[in-house]
């Protein structure tokens, strides 16, 4: 099949055949076919990288005051967020499926959960925790900030341009998620006073279950701010790193597309989740057969060969064997730098198709420094910006 134009005399001319691309040119879920190789950027793989390595070392400070043998903050709070997301979801589903109050009773128990195991495990050394968070949550703000410049404009910006972004929003990026469930947090406390001072005193108990309409009305608002904000977890820091926005503005943009779009939300999240998984899946079976490859060649010829290239899941004993440990765990540590870079990649992706959708701007609309958002012009602060910055502006430009 091949497309056409008039000529000069009337006569329609073949041009050049129809391409898969002219086909899927105005369709927005094939984009989403992108995110595994934007997400194999170096710049966004060395951010993932060693953003994964400090928030580790953070949560391994608990050690110092622990035992050895005790689990550290990371790997609690690690195998908690897992544990909470797992349940949440099942139990959420369930009472969808079988319209049961105690399973949504039961799915907000594990969210709540993460955070008072914490507490009772470390007590305020889990604040810990929350610094492991924040630097795992600037390192996606540079990788958002990454894909949606090549995705926007195929524009490769550095790691240092990508970091300096995301360093400078900082508490950006720990409040549009902190935000809400801190919020979430003095709410339970004030209905917890609350109910101690009315429900503490006989006398006093018809005037609390007068007053008991007013907890109904905080829970609402509570498990609102818990529903939006897990719903819309991934818009929130693509929000921040492609219009530049605060906390504020990214919670009201997540919390406004996730109910206008929820089935194509839906939709975009699943495509993800499958090509993001299969990504995942070649980069640790590659991972693991680098390891493999070079354990079998190294101890082909050698009588006898260190221990740890026959049995690499032994506890090492000495440095030697520390060494080959720490080499084993390299290539399977940037497959999971490779993993954070798919998930933070695809979420910028999705928040740009569905803001597209939703509010119609194009794809091609991210923040820049110097130039008016949603337009090319440039402010005054243009003269100002970093070369990278300029060379999207340029790209802009040249596309309006």
């Amino acid at each position: 099949m091949n497309t056409s134009t008039p000529s000069q005399n009337g006569q329609p001319r073949m041009s050049r055949p129809i391409a898969l691309a002219d086909l899927t040119e105005d369709l927005l879920w094939p984009k989403l076919l992108r995110v595994p190789a934007l997400a194999l950027r170096p710049a966004s793989i060395t951010i993932g990288f060693f953003g994964l390595l400090v928030a580790s070392l953070v949560g391994d400070l608990s050690k110092l005051w622990r035992p050895p043998r005790d689990p550290s903050i990371g790997t609690l709070l690690s195998e908690e967020l897992e544990r909470g997301a797992s349940g949440f979801w099942r139990e959420l589903t369930r009472g969808i499926q079988t319209a049961d109050g105690t399973a949504f009773q039961n799915a907000f128990g594990w969210v709540v959960r993460i955070p008072r195991v914490l507490w009772e495990e470390f007590s305020w050394g889990s604040l810990i925790g929350i610094v492991s968070l924040a630097v795992l949550l600037i390192a996606g703000g540079a990788i958002s900030r990454i894909a949606a410049c090549d995705f926007a404009h195929g524009v490769r910006i550095s790691w240092v341009e990508a970091l300096g972004f995301a360093i400078k929003r900082w508490v950006s990026l720990l409040f549009c998620l902190g935000g809400p469930l801190l919020a979430v947090a003095v709410l339970y406390a004030v209905l917890a006073a609350a109910g101690w001072v009315l429900f503490s005193f006989g006398w006093l108990q018809i005037v609390g279950a007068v007053l008991f309409v007013f907890a109904l009305l905080g829970a609402t608002l509570a498990v609102a701010l818990i529903v939006l904000t897990i719903l819309g977890a991934p818009l929130m820091i693509p929000a921040i790193a492609c219009e530049g926005a605060d906390a504020i503005e990214a919670m009201q943009r997540a919390y406004a597309y996730v109910p206008a779009r929820p089935i194509r939300y839906a939709i975009y999240i699943l495509l993800t989740l499958v090509v993001g998984m299969l990504a995942i899946a070649v980069a640790v079976a590659v991972a693991s057969g680098v390891t493999t490859f070079a354990m079998a060649a190294t101890s082909a010829w050698v009588k006898e060969p260190p221990r740890l290239l026959l049995f690499p899941l032994t506890t090492p004993t000495n440095s030697t064997e520390w060494m080959f440990r720490l080499w084993f765990g390299l290539p399977l540590a940037i497959a999971a730098a490779y993993a954070f870079s798919v998930l933070f990649t695809g979420c910028t992706v999705i928040y740009l198709l569905l803001r597209k959708v939703i509010d119609g701007q194009t794809v091609t609309d991210i923040w820049v420094p110097g130039v008016v958002p949603a337009t090319a012009m440039p402010t005054d602060a243009s003269a100002g910006a970093s070369p990278v910055d300029s060379s999207v502006s340029r790209v802009a430009d040249d596309e309006d």
